[in-house]
């Protein structure tokens, strides 16, 4: 599968009126940068909210096929970036304009004018509020959203898409922000309303009906939830239409494992079903996170993967960062976990004068040392997964029981923190894996409410081929639409696990997806063993696992070698060889104070994004290493990609390895033949 090495192309505020013949040379030798950063390619940033430049189009098309030609004179590819559905051009007030501009620089807003536009389509199209009835307004970003329902919204942006790519000659596309920004309060616009009342049988009910809104138990309610994803899908479908065949095709996800999603209908696997076929997974705020540790990443992550895995589609893990150190940590998260690279410095939402930002260096400029690497040891990053264990992520119950934070999402997400924390390596699978074929040894399930009978069946065939299942949680009181079983599992099994229907007071909008009191199981043991190789331990796993049921894993699983403060994962390569990838679970990170004091520590940004300049493995990260070796292997190497060596072969002593690591090294790869 492709592999990309991508950057941003920043479109600064200088970038219109087009042409310009002294950018035209800043950006040849941009092009020339990247080319010899060993980049493939390149992503438009700037110009986002696309309908407020409806009056320069023509110009910035231009722009874009300048880029265009100059990247692919050197062999590389520009995908275009921008927002299908969000705008700025609601209110042309000197204030509103200006307080748009200065907290999203990223975003180049056409000048305020009194020159009307030819209809009022741009309003005509906007999402309705439930509660107001007025236009959805989002504070993030100062903007409004036009609705994907809306049939004259729908076809006015696919003639756009149409004329980008005949204009441009991108060889890509990331058509952003397909969702419903402003959560469970859109859309209550006519077009919205018909489709409802049309594909399910019901009236939309006003704000007031606390019955419906929010209200899982109602099965009306799971119907508008599962129309909002359908639209994102079927919306997705026409833009698969409106571009050219073969190009590659994908959207923004910041992670849709939470329930959150439910609020905007964001899941990749309805872009997929659209036609998408590169998934792009956002690493948002800082890698790694100000505690210094990944983890608040890599539920979020392994959730993506699993999808592009099922697909087999490319993945792109989009990172930020302002230092050579910092690209350096978001190569290594992503080729530690099996993704391409998009790398972004964002310099324009950190509230920096443009003096600061002038002198901060091009994202060309940070990565040459990574993305030569890859080139350069492009073997050792190829491979499928060699994970042992997976773990069955089931959408029905994210998007049909509870919709609340702490339930299936919290459960999820302690699973994940507990296995990558405690040295397992794991896949998400969000098919029952095949009894038959599967190379995993374990499948655990995390709160899998709602089963279908396939895959109720499915886990049944998994433990009875011999292999082991663990269910934390609870398991199968629901069908694949939400629906309570007459006949739970846990009675098909014979098991005294019941579930209480849930019980929280309604509120709407805003609380709808909130933290909240979950419903647990009630049960007579803590400790369930219905079938062989079936364990359940119906309390929840938002706390991670218990001694008992961690240990149940250790004994099915080859014996966990991690050593303290790292990661590891695990690929097998096309001549069978096993790689094995470590990553520092924990950094030591400064901040550059200069610039740091030059922003305000109250704005958003501030909060979510921080100027670092240095990042270190922790001190607490072992670097002696005792790498047991798996039997009948008889070589093995060691890699450290960014040390500018090549690969040292190991000699192997009484079954194992025995290496050292520098301080500064929070990368390295085991090749094991």
């Amino acid at each position: 599968m492709k592999t990309y090495r991508m950057v941003s192309w920043w479109l600064r505020k200088d970038a219109l009126p087009w042409p310009n013949e002294a950018l035209k040379d800043t950006f040849r030798r941009r092009a020339d940068r990247l080319a010899a950063a060993g980049a493939d390619s390149a992503i438009i940033f700037g110009a986002h909210f696309r309908w407020d430049f409806c009056r320069v189009w023509e110009p910035l098309h231009e722009l874009i096929r300048f880029v265009a030609d100059e990247l692919h004179a050197r062999d590389m590819i520009l995908f275009d970036h921008h927002s299908s559905v969000l705008t700025c051009y609601f209110n042309r007030d000197p204030d509103r304009f200006a307080h748009t501009f200065s907290n999203h620089r990223q975003v180049l807003i056409s000048p305020p004018s009194d020159v009307p536009l030819p209809t009022d389509e741009l309003n005509d199209w906007k999402m309705v509020d439930v509660a107001t009835g007025k236009p959805c307004f989002l504070s993030q970003y100062g903007a409004q959203q036009f609705c994907m329902n809306n049939p004259e919204f729908g076809d006015a942006y696919m003639d756009y898409v149409r004329r980008l790519f005949a204009e441009t000659g991108i060889d890509g596309l990331m058509s952003d922000d397909a969702i419903f920004y402003p959560l469970f309060r859109a859309c209550a616009c006519p077009h919205c309303r018909e489709r409802f009342q049309r594909e399910y049988g019901h009236e939309l009910p006003p704000a007031e009906r606390l019955d419906f809104w929010g209200n899982w138990s109602n099965p009306s309610w799971r119907d508008w939830v599962a129309m909002r994803y359908q639209t994102v899908q079927d919306f997705f479908r026409r833009v698969r239409t409106a571009s050219p065949a073969n190009i590659p095709l994908m959207s923004c996800c910041s992670g849709c494992c939470n329930a959150a999603s439910n609020a905007s209908a964001l899941s990749y696997e309805e872009f997929i079903a659209g036609g998408a076929d590169t998934v792009m997974l956002e690493m948002c705020g800082n890698t790694p996170a100000m505690n210094g540790t990944l983890m608040a990443q890599m539920a979020r992550q392994a959730h993506l993967l699993g999808i592009a895995r099922q697909h087999r589609l490319p993945c792109i893990g989009l990172g930020y960062g302002y230092s050579e150190d910092a690209a350096r940590t978001v190569w290594a998260f992503n080729k530690f976990l099996g993704a391409g690279m998009w790398f972004s410095s964002l310099v324009h939402r950190l509230g920096l004068p443009d003096e600061d930002m002038a002198a901060m260096p091009d994202d060309s400029e940070l990565l040459a040392e990574t993305f030569q690497a890859e080139k350069r040891f492009a073997e050792w990053f190829e491979g499928e997964s060699a994970a042992e264990v997976a773990i069955f992520f089931s959408t029905s119950t994210l998007q049909l029981y509870g919709g609340n934070q702490s339930d299936f999402a919290a459960d999820y997400v302690g699973l994940c923190q507990h296995l990558f924390g405690n040295g397992y390596d794991a896949d998400v699978v969000l098919k029952m894996p095949s009894a038959e074929s599967s190379p995993y040894s374990v499948l655990v399930l995390p709160s899998a409410v709602c089963l279908s009978e396939d895959e109720k069946a499915g886990l049944l065939a998994w433990v009875q081929s011999g292999r082991m299942a663990l269910a934390l949680g609870p398991l199968g009181f629901c069908d694949e639409r939400g629906e309570r079983r007459q006949l739970s599992l846990a009675a098909e099994l014979g098991v005294q696990v019941t579930l209480p229907e849930i019980n929280r007071p309604p509120a709407f909008p805003d609380d709808v997806y909130r933290a909240a009191t979950p419903a647990d199981c009630v049960s007579a043991s803590a400790h369930w063993a219905p079938l062989p190789g079936l364990h359940w331990f119906p309390a929840r796993c938002r706390a991670g696992l218990d001694e008992e049921a961690d240990g149940l894993l250790r004994s099915w699983l080859p014996t966990v070698t991690v050593p303290a403060g790292w990661h590891c994962r695990k690929y097998r390569d096309e001549q069978g060889r096993l790689l094995v990838h470590f990553l520092a679970s924990q950094y030591e990170q400064e901040l550059d104070d200069a610039l740091e004091a030059k922003r305000d520590p109250a704005s958003r940004a501030y909060r979510m994004l921080r100027i670092v300049r240095r990042i270190r493995p922790s001190a607490d990260c072992c670097r002696q290493f005792t790498l047991p070796l798996p039997p009948k292997s008889r070589t093995a190497e060691l890699l450290l990609p960014l040390a500018g060596q090549e690969p040292r072969r190991l000699s192997p002593q009484d079954g194992a390895v025995n290496f050292v690591v520098p301080d500064d090294c929070g990368y390295f790869l085991v090749r094991i033949g």
